[in-house]
């Protein structure tokens, strides 16, 4: 039987918890677009959310939105049917309603807070896999019928494994054209990213040491993923990394570089881009090769990334604050919020500035 050593992010906890719901409006770039409004908001008493993952397809119907699953605080994953808007009474309200799906390790195991999860794009959905801080990694199969592992609308897992000596802070399954997913790649606390074969997880295909991973992606129609990661070693350069599972080769290609740790990253499957947050309030985006090209001798890998968003603090240094404080800190700085608009009208509306800033790691912002 597993055992570890609490902590206090590891131990599983409930409470109350909010999933907020918004109307982005108009995406264009000739400007005049709609301000994103609040719809309405999910209250529920599952814990904390640390990530939410849409159903990729299948899940809109006629009065539904789609499918939505959360990683919850309490230890597991809860799986909603949302409504859309023409069905609520009014908007901006905050309803509260129960999981329509609720996917758990067990009663008796303690697997602390879920972090993170991944829902399987190929033929029918019918996968999540998650990840918590105790090291373990699960898969269910909603699609099963077996009495031993549904009951009711609670759903037990399919295969669990101890993938990390410390938490598992992100995961991806890969997108493929089989039912039951095959690989997965995950990455921990223990500064460890790995490459998993879901037919036999007792020992990873890969492994690799780099640093404090925040976060993982597998790109689609290609056999290599996307990891972020914070090291120490390297004095406050950070890194995103493309790298390969090791079928036919094992190497990593640094694509965007940074002055202070990341956040999360996100992959966009439609347009082939990495999307990164930083906590110095930066969101750089960058557009992945095609998969017959080496990055190796692309020489323009450079051009390929760019800001879409990014803060600056500006501050009024006095002789007799202290700026260390925090109070002191609020009234004498303010944050400048600058949306980087893209081309428009045949001209470029990026700065040659903010050009050079995000090609070099060193002229990018550091965490304050």
């Amino acid at each position: 039987k597993l055992d570890y050593n609490p902590t206090s992010q590891s131990e599983d906890w409930g409470g109350k918890g909010l999933i907020q719901f918004w109307r982005m409006g108009g995406l264009g770039m000739e400007g005049g677009e709609e301000a994103p409004t609040f719809q309405f908001g999910l209250g529920h008493c599952y814990g904390g959310v640390r990530g939410v993952e849409w159903c990729p397809s299948g899940g809109r119907r006629e009065g539904r939105l789609g499918l939505l699953g959360a990683a919850c605080g309490d230890g597991t994953v809860r799986v909603w049917a949302i409504p859309t808007m023409d069905t609520m009474q009014e908007e901006g309200r905050i309803y509260q309603k129960e999981a329509d799906m609720s996917l758990v390790c067990g009663e008796e195991e303690k697997v602390g807070e879920c972090l993170s999860l991944s829902w399987y794009r190929g033929p029918g959905h019918n996968h999540i896999a998650a990840s918590f801080s105790s090291g373990l990694v699960t898969l269910w199969d909603m699609a099963t019928t077996s009495t031993l592992l549904r009951e009711g609308s609670t759903l037990l897992p399919r295969q669990t494994w101890l993938a990390h000596t410390g938490s598992v802070t992100g995961l991806s399954l890969c997108p493929g054209e089989e039912e039951v997913p095959r690989y997965l790649v995950t990455g921990g606390s223990d500064r460890c990213y790995r490459f998993w074969d879901l037919r036999d997880t007792g020992v990873a295909l890969q492994e690799v040491k780099r640093g404090l991973v925040s976060g993982v992606r597998w790109l689609a129609g290609c056999s290599a993923a996307s990891v972020s990661y914070d090291d120490v070693y390297l004095q406050g350069h950070t890194q995103t990394i493309i790298t390969e599972t090791g079928y036919y080769s094992s190497r990593s290609h640094p694509v965007i570089a940074q002055n202070s740790a990341v956040l999360d990253q996100d992959m966009s499957h439609w347009v082939g881009s990495i999307a990164i947050g930083t906590a110095a309030g930066e969101l750089v985006v960058f557009v992945v090769p095609p998969v017959d090209k080496n990055m190796e001798h692309d020489k323009n890998l450079g051009q390929r990334k760019t800001y879409v968003f990014r803060t600056e603090v500006n501050k009024e240094e006095k002789d007799e604050m202290d700026l260390r404080q925090y109070e002191s800190m609020r009234e004498a700085a303010t944050i400048k919020y600058l949306d980087m608009q893209g081309k428009k009208a045949g001209l470029k509306g990026f700065s040659k500035d903010d050009i050079k800033r995000v090609r070099v790691a060193e002229r990018m912002d550091m965490e304050d």
